[in-house]
């Protein structure tokens, strides 16, 4: 479950640096958004590869629309000649589509057929 958010907030951080942007203490705020919202998708992704069902059609689709709404939300902040705005709505929209992605890619979907362990173990 880690794995997407460090990966997202590592993506995020080298594009403000590869962009030339100086990180602030408002970016550091906008990464902590990142692994908040992150750590949902994170979470969903998981409980589906433990999950025993075959259809998660719903699941995605919630997902995908909860970052779709994200993502322009925080984009049009990106937007803004507000300083402040423009850090954190860059930020988190970013962090929020790679978070996904991640966490989509990165998530087992052989658990259900594991027996010996547990969903929280």
């Amino acid at each position: 479950i880690l794995a997407p958010l460090a990966a997202g907030v590592l993506v995020v951080a080298a594009f403000h640096a590869l962009t030339g942007t100086r990180l602030s203490l408002l970016h550091l705020v906008g990464l902590l958004l990142v692994v908040a919202i992150g750590s949902n998708y994170a979470l969903f992704f998981d409980r589906m590869a433990w999950s025993r069902e075959v259809s998660h059609t719903r699941t995605l689709a919630s997902l995908a629309l909860a970052n779709v709404t994200t993502v322009a939300t925080f984009g049009v902040l990106s937007l803004s000649t507000i300083p402040v705005l423009n850090a954190i709505g860059s930020t988190a929209a970013l962090g929020a589509l790679c978070t996904l992605a991640f966490a989509a890619m990165l998530v087992r979907f052989d658990r259900a057929n594991d027996r010996t362990r547990g969903p929280f173990a």
